[in-house]
């Protein structure tokens, strides 16, 4: 007995193989185009309109927050847009700074007190009534707790000549 040979394949066979390698290919380029959509659609510029340039904040937005006047009493504001994507990264930002005094308003709220919110989700950072940091959580796509831009500002570790609008970094925002 001979051992069987393989044949060719066929003029049918050939276009068979090709249509399932494009359509293979096709829905691996469709997906990587997908995941990369969902993943950085919300990320990019703070303040991409560049609002804060120039701007100065009301300087007693912490008065119109009734926020303690005690300068040693930090206080943690977070702003935040309802069906943001982003909103889910700052519940691990806000379990980790559980210790202090944390406030939450929305963008439609904080422009009523005359405060411009370029995007959210925002972190605004407040020594008794003096704000000393108003941007985003934390840099990086995912604003992760490794990447924060608070957590010396925060524990008080940096201090501030002054106050810092943070819109040029880029992070996870909502506009």
């Amino acid at each position: 007995m001979q051992p069987k040979r393989d044949l060719p394949p066929t003029g049918g066979e050939k276009k068979r193989h090709l249509w399932a390698e494009l359509l293979f290919l096709t829905w691996l380029l469709g997906s990587a185009l997908g995941l990369y959509y969902l993943t950085f659609k919300d990320y990019g510029e703070f303040d991409p309109e560049q609002l804060w340039l120039g701007w100065q904040a009301p300087t007693d937005i912490g008065q119109r927050l009734d926020l303690a006047a005690d300068a040693n009493q930090v206080t943690l504001v977070s702003v935040r847009e309802g069906g943001c994507g982003c909103n889910s990264y700052v519940d691990a930002h806000l379990q980790q700074h559980a210790s202090v005094n944390v406030v939450e308003h929305t963008p439609a709220q904080l422009s009523q007190l005359g405060f411009v919110v370029p995007a959210s989700p925002m972190a605004m950072v407040f020594y008794g009534q003096q704000l000393v940091y108003a941007g985003p959580f934390a840099s990086g796509p995912f604003c992760a707790t490794d990447n924060s831009l608070i957590d010396d500002i925060v524990n008080q570790n940096v201090r501030l000549a002054g106050t810092f609008l943070n819109g040029l970094i880029k992070a996870c925002r909502c506009t």
